[in-house]
């Protein structure tokens, strides 16, 4: 017997047989690698700084061939480059002091160090001689005169074992103070001046800059986020709402569906038996009724059409009226079908109802495996994107080692 795959398992068969070919096409390229013998005849050092490192040679003697490993020292310069270096270093800075400070030497605002210079393997070490007023990295202190303080600053240039100072002197003013900052500053001295540091509380100045001024405590202002936040809510109500009625008359569509092909089932079954039209929804009904009232199912929208159908026929309505509102109630093609199926056997009798009714359960039967296929298509497409990001996250653990030891 000829075995068929499963169509809604193709998907993942061919993204199986990718995964494998790709692993296994990756793996050979690094086997091959791997296994590659290169003659060499030197190994390059890596740059001043970077440390040593060991390399695993394959070596061939006449007594035939043995694995060693190889210590390759970093590069090192000579004691005429090291100088070079340390007077381009030295040349360098002072050219970004002249820049920074101008012909007058003094600054007013952070100062920022350099950490390395261009093309430059020296190491640059900063200090001041007032940390206090200008600290190691070039933020300016909070008690700087207003006249300046003349401040040393220093930077320890080192290349190896070899090491050069560069210093150079600064007058350092306080930065310039915008006219909140200066009122800030003021109110912080005179609160200061009139408060011990030993009270409870910190007394407020009530003049400032000879100008009398009053204060005020702001609280939290969380407030607009919960306004935006309630609006935001608010507004979403709506979209979520409807979002929500329209699931909801999916999820009764769907079931509605799945049962019709039981109802007609039934409904053939109560003919065969000998009741009429009328008694089998009405049977229908009463056993929906029951199983419900004891808890043995849930509510069944299409169950609850034909109780109300019944209900309709005993109040008086026409049989023939029933049948029609049943079928504009429930709105499907299917019940559409059954409405008129059921308002045509009144006119022209019980002789064809059954031999349409089969005929209806047959294309009832096979829509729902149609729409059973498409549901299980719908969720293995579902499932595909998963997949996908898996296939990723393994291409990606298998090509980085393989990128790595390429370069």
């Amino acid at each position: 017997m000829k075995f068929k795959f499963p169509k809604k398992r193709k998907k993942e068969l061919i993204l199986s047989f990718l995964t494998i070919f790709s692993g296994g096409l990756i793996g050979l390229g690094m086997f091959l690698q791997e296994n590659r013998e290169t003659d060499t005849h030197s190994l390059p050092r890596k740059g001043w700084g970077e440390g040593a490192y060991e390399e695993t040679l394959k070596i061939h003697t006449p007594q035939g061939t043995e694995e060693i490993q190889v210590t390759v020292e970093e590069q090192k310069y000579t004691q005429i480059q090291v100088e070079t270096f340390l007077k381009e270093a030295y040349s360098f800075l002072s050219q970004w002091f002249q820049e920074n400070t101008g012909s007058e030497g003094s600054i007013g605002e952070d100062l920022l160090f350099p950490s390395e210079i261009p093309e430059n393997p020296v190491q640059l070490f900063w200090s001041t001689n007032s940390p206090d007023l200008l600290s190691w990295n070039g933020h300016l202190g909070e008690h700087i005169s207003p006249k300046g303080s003349p401040v040393t600053i220093r930077c320890t240039l080192s290349l190896g074992e070899t090491e050069n100072v560069w210093e150079q002197s600064v007058l350092v003013f306080p930065p310039a103070l915008s006219p909140a900052e200066e009122l800030e500053k003021a109110v912080q001295q005179e609160a200061e001046n009139i408060s011990g540091s030993s009270e409870k509380e910190l007394l407020l100045p009530s003049v400032v800059q000879g100008q009398e001024v009053s204060y005020q405590r702001l609280e939290s202002r969380d407030s607009w986020l919960i306004w935006i936040l309630s609006l935001l809510l608010g507004l979403g109500i709506f979209p979520l709402s409807k979002e929500r009625e329209k699931q909801t008359q999916l999820k009764k569509t769907q079931q509605m569906q799945r049962d019709y092909p039981d109802i007609i089932q039934k409904m053939i079954l109560y003919l065969k038996a000998g009741l009429s039209i009328r008694m089998s929804v009405e049977k229908l009904a009463a056993d929906y009724m029951k199983r419900k009232e004891a808890s043995l199912t849930e509510t069944r929208w299409a169950y609850e059409e034909l109780v109300k159908t019944c209900r309709e026929l005993k109040g008086g309505i026409y049989e023939k009226d029933a049948y029609e509102r049943l079928g504009r109630r429930c709105g499907l093609a299917e019940y559409k079908v059954l409405s008129v199926l059921l308002v045509q056997n009144l006119k022209k009798g019980n002789q064809s109802i059954l031999e349409l009714l089969e005929r209806e359960a047959v294309s009832a039967g096979e829509d729902r495996l149609r729409r059973a296929r498409i549901q299980g298509e719908e969720a293995s497409t579902k499932l595909l994107l998963p997949m996908i990001l898996q296939l990723i996250v393994v291409l990606i653990i298998l090509m980085i080692p393989a990128f790595l030891n390429f370069f």
